[in-house]
């Protein structure tokens, strides 16, 4: 987003590109990404001044704010859901993140570290990961060699580096995720084809589609997978694939600042360090998409074929709550627009699903309430998990939905920390959304964000305390003014592989 921080009632920054010290080579650099110098200027004031922590005002719980679904009422939306027709949908798997991350322990361990626990369970269980037979090709597996630490650090040389799998560098969507009894191994990229093929497709039509936002190196090497995952799936479901890919736009790279002395922070090259503004700089991707109804779901959470019924189930519960939902908003808005609108039927229905004060109020006010995107979010329950959660945030006109991250609160106010500490369910990026209004025309999605929920994080830059500045998350503030239903799903639709080690838990083994 290039708006944030943005508020008419503070002045703008009025600095020149002289005091803010750009060089030619500088305005060059910006020109190439797409990032105005009045953009830079905004960015320096909120990273200087920083921005409003939210505030959260209570916990969703069950029955307040989240729906628990009876056996019946799921049924009842998976069928909706199964009979949607022609309606045109869409997975789209954010997966543009390097893997780097899930082998930080590895990592360690080869640039000198001492052995732990995990890295001795690591190679005592090895031939259980689903890619020793593809490392076994570039290293010398042999048990007694893994023994002593220069057989462990030559294996893990060729599973990182480049000059082997080079798994340290790839995105995570290129990883071997799970190896099946017949010798075949799948990544995560080609397993999200086996899932959209069950629940994202079209069956009258035979085809599906499905939008990966992807790293903007390594082209080749994910277009050969993701070759591999169409043909293999579509043999395998007699369905045709669309293929869609993006990488993130560089023009919603945010720069930093040194901690000390407030200047740029710059790369190695003297260039400006321009990074990557975190997931919610994807709102542009999501924003270019034209679909009916669009799943999103994170390119690491995906399970083996024996176990993908659980989430098939309640995805198409989930699209059913949303169609539901949805079907009777657009209802609801052509007879605005006739002049009949029926108020407290409306009002009814929105208290019912939105939970807010509905009685009362104009034509006008429901028009103008029904009238966003639509969101529609599974919740797990609460197991200790990091990551954001469903609270009821302070707003403007009265407490609103939100999913909210840790980083976003003042977790120093006793208040604000009780109520975090409280909270029931956590958010497994399980979303599925409307992005049309009743007449068919596409929501521009960044009207209904809220750039006053960015970011200012701490990092260190070659040993520099810097801070960074991250967009509203995609799924938190670049959502903040969308409808939100919350709909509770069971924890076994959460599996996502945060470590190396997660490959080898039992939701991620194929063969039992």
């Amino acid at each position: 987003m290039d708006n944030f921080g943005q508020n008419t009632d503070r002045p703008m920054n009025t600095e020149t590109t002289d005091t803010l010290g750009f060089t030619e080579a500088d305005r060059r650099q910006l020109r190439e990404k797409g990032i105005t110098e009045e953009k830079l200027h905004r960015y320096r004031r909120v990273l200087k001044e920083g921005l409003p922590r939210m505030r959260i005002h209570s916990n969703a719980t069950v029955d307040r704010g989240i729906h628990v679904l009876s056996d019946e009422e799921g049924n009842e939306f998976a069928d909706l859901y199964r009979r949607r027709g022609n309606t045109d949908v869409v997975k789209f798997v954010p997966a543009s993140g390097a893997a780097t991350r899930m082998f930080k322990d590895l990592f360690q361990y080869l640039e000198g570290g001492e052995s732990t626990e995990e890295i001795e369970r690591f190679f005592g269980d090895l031939v259980q990961y689903p890619f020793y037979e593809l490392l076994s090709a570039h290293a010398d597996l042999d048990r007694e060699t893994l023994k002593t630490e220069e057989g462990r650090k030559k294996a893990l040389e060729k599973l990182l580096l480049e000059d082997g799998l080079g798994y340290g560098h790839l995105p995570k969507g290129a990883i071997t995720l799970h190896r099946y009894a017949d010798g075949t191994v799948r990544t995560a990229f080609e397993e999200h084809f086996y899932e959209a093929a069950l629940y994202a497709g079209n069956p009258e039509k035979g085809s599906a589609r499905i939008f990966f936002t992807v790293p903007p190196t390594g082209g080749a090497e994910i277009d050969e997978i993701l070759i591999r995952g169409k043909q293999a799936a579509g043999e395998r479901f007699g369905m045709d694939f669309r293929v869609e890919t993006d990488p993130q736009k560089p023009s919603t790279d945010t720069p930093a600042i040194e901690v000390e002395s407030g200047k740029w922070a710059r790369d190695e090259s003297g260039g400006l360090l321009l990074r990557p503004a975190g997931h919610g700089a994807l709102l542009e991707n999501l924003n270019a998409l034209n679909a009916d109804v669009i799943f999103v779901k994170n390119i690491d959470n995906v399970v083996p074929d024996r176990l993908k019924d659980i989430t098939v189930k309640h995805k198409e519960r989930l699209g059913g709550v949303l169609l539901h939902v949805r079907d009777r908003l657009f209802g609801f808005m052509r007879d605005f627009d006739e002049g009949r609108l029926e108020r407290a039927t409306c009002a009814a229905f929105l208290a019912q699903w939105f939970e807010g004060d509905f009685e009362g109020k104009s034509a006008e006010e429901l028009a103008k309430y029904m009238d966003r995107p639509l969101r529609v979010c599974g919740m797990v329950k609460n197991q200790g998990e990091p990551g954001g959660g469903p609270f009821y945030v302070e707003d403007e006109g009265g407490p609103t939905l939100q999913i909210v991250e840790k980083a976003q609160l003042d977790l120093d106010d006793p208040g604000q920390a009780e109520i975090f500490r409280k909270a029931t369910h956590f958010n497994p990026v399980d979303l599925v959304l409307s992005v049309k209004n009743h007449r068919g025309e596409k929501y521009d999605l960044n009207e209904y964000s809220n750039p006053d929920t960015a970011m200012v994080v701490d990092k260190t830059h070659f040993g520099t305390p810097i801070k960074a500045l991250e967009s509203p998350g995609l799924w938190n503030g670049a959502m903040h003014h969308w409808n939100t239903v919350f709909v509770e799903v069971p924890i076994e639709t959460f599996n996502p592989v945060k470590t190396v080690f997660d490959l080898v838990r039992e939701s991620h083994v194929a063969t039992v």
